[in-house]
Protein backbone atom coordinates (compact mmCIF):
# COMPACT_ATOMS: atom_id res chain seq x y z
CA UNK A 1 0.00 0.00 0.00
CA UNK A 2 1.76 3.16 -0.94
CA UNK A 3 2.31 5.72 1.67
CA UNK A 4 -0.99 7.23 3.79
CA UNK A 5 0.45 10.31 5.36
CA UNK A 6 -0.77 12.82 2.78
CA UNK A 7 -4.29 10.83 2.57
CA UNK A 8 -4.22 10.90 6.59
CA UNK A 9 -3.53 14.42 6.73
CA UNK A 10 -7.01 15.79 4.04
CA UNK A 11 -9.13 12.84 4.42
CA UNK A 12 -10.63 14.44 7.87
CA UNK A 13 -11.58 17.93 6.43
CA UNK A 14 -12.80 16.50 2.74
CA UNK A 15 -15.26 14.54 4.84
CA UNK A 16 -16.55 17.03 6.64
CA UNK A 17 -16.94 19.19 3.49
CA UNK A 18 -19.00 16.34 2.09
CA UNK A 19 -20.79 15.59 5.31
CA UNK A 20 -22.03 19.21 5.23
CA UNK A 21 -22.27 19.97 1.67
CA UNK A 22 -24.76 16.43 0.90
CA UNK A 23 -25.99 15.86 4.14
CA UNK A 24 -24.21 12.68 4.06
CA UNK A 25 -22.60 10.48 7.41
CA UNK A 26 -19.09 9.14 8.09
CA UNK A 27 -19.23 6.00 6.43
CA UNK A 28 -20.83 7.56 3.55
CA UNK A 29 -17.98 10.65 3.11
CA UNK A 30 -15.57 7.53 3.95
CA UNK A 31 -16.73 5.60 1.10
CA UNK A 32 -16.22 8.51 -1.09
CA UNK A 33 -12.63 9.62 0.03
CA UNK A 34 -11.67 5.53 -0.19
CA UNK A 35 -12.49 5.31 -3.73
CA UNK A 36 -10.49 8.97 -4.39
CA UNK A 37 -7.45 7.70 -2.46
CA UNK A 38 -7.28 4.58 -4.55
CA UNK A 39 -7.92 6.83 -7.66
CA UNK A 40 -4.96 9.01 -6.66
CA UNK A 41 -2.77 6.70 -4.60
CA UNK A 42 -3.86 8.89 -1.55
CA UNK A 43 -3.73 12.18 -3.12
CA UNK A 44 -0.26 11.84 -4.24
CA UNK A 45 -0.49 10.90 -7.98
CA UNK A 46 -2.89 13.51 -9.85
CA UNK A 47 -1.88 12.35 -13.07
CA UNK A 48 -2.74 8.97 -14.21
CA UNK A 49 1.01 6.49 -14.85
CA UNK A 50 -0.29 4.38 -17.41
CA UNK A 51 -3.42 5.24 -19.16
CA UNK A 52 -5.37 2.67 -20.44
CA UNK A 53 -5.56 4.59 -24.56
CA UNK A 54 -2.10 4.54 -25.41
CA UNK A 55 -1.29 8.23 -26.23
CA UNK A 56 -3.85 10.12 -24.42
CA UNK A 57 -3.37 12.00 -21.84
CA UNK A 58 -5.03 9.76 -19.30
CA UNK A 59 -6.68 10.67 -15.97
CA UNK A 60 -6.40 13.77 -13.86
CA UNK A 61 -6.91 14.60 -10.29
CA UNK A 62 -8.05 12.80 -7.33
CA UNK A 63 -10.98 11.28 -9.23
CA UNK A 64 -8.37 10.56 -12.19
CA UNK A 65 -11.08 12.33 -14.37
CA UNK A 66 -10.81 11.12 -17.78
CA UNK A 67 -11.74 12.12 -21.58
CA UNK A 68 -14.63 14.88 -21.53
CA UNK A 69 -14.53 14.57 -17.54
CA UNK A 70 -10.97 16.00 -17.94
CA UNK A 71 -11.39 18.74 -20.26
CA UNK A 72 -14.89 20.21 -18.63
CA UNK A 73 -12.65 20.03 -15.12
CA UNK A 74 -9.00 21.99 -16.87
CA UNK A 75 -12.07 24.58 -18.31
CA UNK A 76 -13.09 24.52 -15.13
CA UNK A 77 -10.05 25.64 -13.42
CA UNK A 78 -9.20 28.02 -16.40
CA UNK A 79 -12.66 29.82 -15.98
CA UNK A 80 -11.89 30.57 -12.05
CA UNK A 81 -7.84 31.11 -12.04
CA UNK A 82 -7.41 27.90 -10.00
CA UNK A 83 -4.40 25.65 -10.02
CA UNK A 84 -5.22 21.61 -11.38
CA UNK A 85 -3.22 20.07 -8.48
CA UNK A 86 -4.96 22.42 -5.84
CA UNK A 87 -7.49 21.16 -3.24
CA UNK A 88 -9.66 24.01 -3.84
CA UNK A 89 -9.99 23.26 -7.54
CA UNK A 90 -10.25 19.42 -6.91
CA UNK A 91 -12.94 19.30 -4.72
CA UNK A 92 -14.90 22.23 -6.41
CA UNK A 93 -15.04 20.14 -9.55
CA UNK A 94 -16.03 17.09 -7.77
CA UNK A 95 -19.09 19.19 -5.83
CA UNK A 96 -19.95 20.70 -9.55
CA UNK A 97 -20.21 16.78 -10.52
CA UNK A 98 -21.92 15.71 -7.70
CA UNK A 99 -24.75 18.77 -7.84
CA UNK A 100 -24.88 18.55 -11.35
CA UNK A 101 -24.29 15.50 -14.14
CA UNK A 102 -22.79 12.89 -11.81
CA UNK A 103 -25.88 13.95 -8.71
CA UNK A 104 -27.08 10.13 -8.65
CA UNK A 105 -23.95 8.78 -6.96
CA UNK A 106 -25.16 10.79 -3.74
CA UNK A 107 -28.40 8.94 -3.32
CA UNK A 108 -26.31 5.44 -4.20
CA UNK A 109 -23.74 6.10 -1.41
CA UNK A 110 -26.70 6.91 0.88
CA UNK A 111 -28.80 4.01 0.06
CA UNK A 112 -26.36 1.10 -0.13
CA UNK A 113 -25.73 -0.46 3.34
CA UNK A 114 -22.24 -0.93 4.77
CA UNK A 115 -19.22 0.24 3.88
CA UNK A 116 -17.88 -2.18 1.77
CA UNK A 117 -21.41 -1.73 -0.30
CA UNK A 118 -20.84 2.45 -0.05
CA UNK A 119 -18.00 2.01 -1.95
CA UNK A 120 -18.77 -0.02 -4.46
CA UNK A 121 -22.27 2.28 -4.99
CA UNK A 122 -20.20 5.29 -5.34
CA UNK A 123 -17.35 3.63 -7.86
CA UNK A 124 -19.93 2.42 -10.67
CA UNK A 125 -22.10 5.47 -9.74
CA UNK A 126 -19.05 8.20 -10.09
CA UNK A 127 -15.72 6.42 -10.99
CA UNK A 128 -17.37 3.68 -13.35
CA UNK A 129 -13.96 2.62 -13.92
CA UNK A 130 -12.54 -0.32 -16.58
CA UNK A 131 -14.04 -3.68 -15.79
CA UNK A 132 -10.18 -4.62 -15.09
CA UNK A 133 -9.67 -1.86 -13.15
CA UNK A 134 -12.30 -2.13 -10.18
CA UNK A 135 -10.19 -2.84 -7.17
CA UNK A 136 -12.53 -3.17 -4.94
CA UNK A 137 -10.12 -4.31 -1.83
CA UNK A 138 -7.62 -1.15 -2.62
CA UNK A 139 -10.56 1.09 -2.21
CA UNK A 140 -11.89 -0.35 1.01
CA UNK A 141 -8.54 -0.15 2.83
CA UNK A 142 -8.25 3.48 1.69
CA UNK A 143 -12.02 4.11 2.74
CA UNK A 144 -10.96 2.47 6.48
CA UNK A 145 -7.97 4.59 6.39
CA UNK A 146 -10.37 7.44 6.27
CA UNK A 147 -12.72 6.68 8.66
CA UNK A 148 -9.11 6.18 11.33
CA UNK A 149 -8.33 9.38 10.33
CA UNK A 150 -11.46 11.15 10.82
CA UNK A 151 -11.48 9.46 14.10
CA UNK A 152 -8.44 10.47 15.04
CA UNK A 153 -8.34 14.41 14.01
CA UNK A 154 -8.97 16.77 16.30
CA UNK A 155 -12.24 18.35 16.82
CA UNK A 156 -12.81 21.70 14.77
CA UNK A 157 -12.64 24.92 17.45
CA UNK A 158 -15.88 25.95 17.84
CA UNK A 159 -16.03 29.71 17.24
CA UNK A 160 -16.57 32.02 20.07
CA UNK A 161 -19.99 33.03 21.06
CA UNK A 162 -20.51 36.53 21.44
CA UNK A 163 -22.70 38.25 24.31
CA UNK A 164 -26.28 38.48 23.96
CA UNK A 165 -27.38 41.40 22.99
CA UNK A 166 -30.45 42.85 25.31
CA UNK A 167 -34.13 43.12 23.16
CA UNK A 168 -34.27 46.46 23.74
CA UNK A 169 -31.41 48.92 24.16
CA UNK A 170 -31.10 50.34 27.83
CA UNK A 171 -32.80 53.87 28.42
CA UNK A 172 -30.77 56.93 27.88
CA UNK A 173 -29.20 57.85 31.25
CA UNK A 174 -31.13 60.99 32.87
CA UNK A 175 -29.15 63.66 34.29
CA UNK A 176 -31.35 65.46 37.06
CA UNK A 177 -29.85 69.10 37.60
CA UNK A 178 -28.94 69.49 40.99
CA UNK A 179 -31.20 71.30 43.14
CA UNK A 180 -30.46 74.83 44.12
CA UNK A 181 -29.37 75.48 47.81
CA UNK A 182 -31.59 76.44 50.21
CA UNK A 183 -29.27 78.84 51.44
CA UNK A 184 -28.93 80.96 48.19
CA UNK A 185 -32.38 81.11 47.85
CA UNK A 186 -32.58 82.65 51.09
CA UNK A 187 -29.99 85.07 50.83
CA UNK A 188 -31.61 86.62 47.14
CA UNK A 189 -35.03 86.70 49.13
CA UNK A 190 -33.57 88.99 52.18
CA UNK A 191 -32.00 91.26 49.93
CA UNK A 192 -34.70 91.72 47.85
CA UNK A 193 -36.79 92.53 51.17
CA UNK A 194 -33.97 95.38 52.46
CA UNK A 195 -34.40 96.68 48.97
CA UNK A 196 -38.03 96.94 49.61
CA UNK A 197 -37.49 98.87 52.59
CA UNK A 198 -34.87 101.27 51.23
CA UNK A 199 -37.28 102.51 48.83
CA UNK A 200 -40.51 102.66 51.53
CA UNK A 201 -38.46 105.01 53.62
CA UNK A 202 -36.97 107.39 50.70
CA UNK A 203 -40.33 107.95 49.26
CA UNK A 204 -41.73 109.45 53.09
CA UNK A 205 -38.38 111.67 53.00
CA UNK A 206 -39.04 113.02 50.02
CA UNK A 207 -42.55 113.78 50.27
Amino acid sequence: MASDTLFRQKAPEIMRLLMGDFGLTVEDAAAVVGNLGHESAGFRFLQEKKPLVPGSRGGWGWAQWTGPRRKAFEAYCARNDLDPASDKANYGWLFVELKGSEAKAIPAVKKARGLEEKIKAFELSFERASPKYKHYPSRLIWAQKALAAFSEAPPLKAEPIPPEKPATSPPAAVIVPPAASTKGRLTKLTLAMVLVVIAAIAAVVFL
